[in-house]
């Protein structure tokens, strides 16, 4: 899971990873293929709500996928926020994996490296991430995977409304929770600079997105 904290204008996004889910615990790669979290993942969402106390969100988006709507109810009720409503949208989906859904781990990463030359380290996958949206594209055998370009395009589209929607007062905390490459997209679009340092998305993490004077910026990975 990932949250994201946001406020605007000036803003606060939390971004919030998903808890762990049953195909993490077999480590196998997860994209629109959905599965419930498990115990530990249960755990996870329920501790950051205890730490986030005391902030009254002002909306709470989350992509529709089970383990993200889990995620981000576990995180309200732990908080005390369990009346916030919570804005289900498809755009804040994974990236769909297509013929690698439910891959075991290691052969998806292989493939992707393999495809690309050789990828050594999480960093080098981050600062290529375009291309190995491609690769996953280019090599899916049902046409459900998406073009890099559309992942962006849908991503991009939900900070936009949520501007537009809830950026209209001062210090508005908006609460998010989605998807692992995901939130490297959000990334990508909006502080490309801190990507190679952004390693692997771990389940449960938190970032902060800033929305101020018409600038974002990113905090990867906050401690709470």
């Amino acid at each position: 899971m990932l949250a994201i904290l946001a406020t605007i204008p000036y803003t606060v996004s939390g971004g919030v990873r998903h808890g762990q889910t049953l195909l993490n615990s077999l480590d196998r790669a997860q994209g629109w293929a959905d599965s419930p979290l498990t115990e530990a993942g249960k755990q996870m969402p329920a501790d950051i709500g205890q730490k986030l106390k005391g902030i009254d969100f002002d909306a709470v988006y989350t992509s529709d996928m089970l383990r993200a709507v889990q995620t981000a109810e576990l995180i309200l009720e732990a908080g005390g926020e369990g009346g916030v409503p919570i804005e289900k949208d498809a755009r804040l989906r994974e990236w769909c994996l297509g013929c690698m859904e439910a891959e075991n781990n290691a052969l998806f990463i292989k493939n992707v490296s393999d495809w690309l030359g050789g990828i050594t380290s999480f960093a080098e996958l981050n600062q290529r991430l375009p291309d190995v949206a491609a690769a996953i594209y280019e090599h899916d055998t049902t046409g459900m995977a998406e073009p890099f370009q559309t992942i962006e395009s849908r991503l991009k589209s939900v900070f936009a409304d949520a501007v537009q929607k809830d950026g209209m007062e001062e210090s508005t905390d908006i609460l998010i929770v989605t998807h692992a490459f995901a939130i490297k997209t959000i990334f990508h679009l909006f502080a490309p600079g801190q990507l190679s340092g952004l390693g692997k998305v771990k389940n449960a993490s938190v970032s902060r997105l800033i929305f101020e004077n018409g600038i974002f910026s990113l905090e990867p990975d906050i401690q709470l």
